[in-house]
């Protein structure tokens, strides 16, 4: 291969991931980051290939609350959170550095492979793409969301970083309180 390939292969990589984060709606910020591509080449790609798509627009998600607001979506948190895993997105110690460094080529490529084996599986897909990244930040980084086992059978889980004692899943809970009650 010469020289001049390799850099025609990456920029058609940041273009190839460039779309398929278009097609999931995610945010123009978003994109340059894990792309490197301008705000302006982002917004022609948009229009140029997929007219149908929406783009929301502002700030991406921030808050680490929206992964406790119902059993389904702690659920899907807890295998997404194992997706990323096992396509090599998180570490065993989570760190500020390994955060910042999620913004690349090859990572955006694992997390949208793993996105789209959840939304294959998960039975309807409760965490959009933008929550998905933020998921992702939030377990690189430790400081919001962490990965914990559960008290009752020992499956991964994903936990707020703050309240500390055992957790249990959305199958141990219930009978966790009816022996309490007992």
């Amino acid at each position: 291969m010469r020289a001049g390939e390799a850099r025609y292969q990456h920029e058609l990589r940041s273009i190839d991931l460039a779309l398929r984060f278009i097609r999931l709606e995610a945010r123009t910020s978003t994109i340059r980051a894990f792309t490197g591509l301008s705000y302006d080449r982002i917004r022609k790609l948009s229009r140029r290939y997929a007219r149908s798509s929406y783009r929301h627009r502002g700030k991406s998600p921030q808050q680490a609350g929206y992964f406790n607001r119902s059993a389904q979506v702690r659920h899907q948190a807890s295998f997404l959170a194992g997706l990323f895993y096992c396509f090599g997105l998180l570490l065993d110690e989570p760190s500020a550095e390994a955060a910042a460094a999620l913004p690349s080529l090859d990572n955006g490529e694992r997390l949208l492979d793993a996105y789209d084996y959840y939304q294959k599986v998960a039975v309807p897909p409760t965490i959009s793409f933008e929550y998905a990244i933020f998921l992702a930040r939030c377990l690189l980084c430790g400081d919001r969301l962490r990965m914990v086992c559960c008290a009752g059978c020992d499956i991964l889980l994903v936990a707020e970083s703050l309240p500390e004692g055992p957790r249990r899943c959305n199958y141990c809970e219930p009978a966790h309180r009816r022996q309490r009650t007992s």
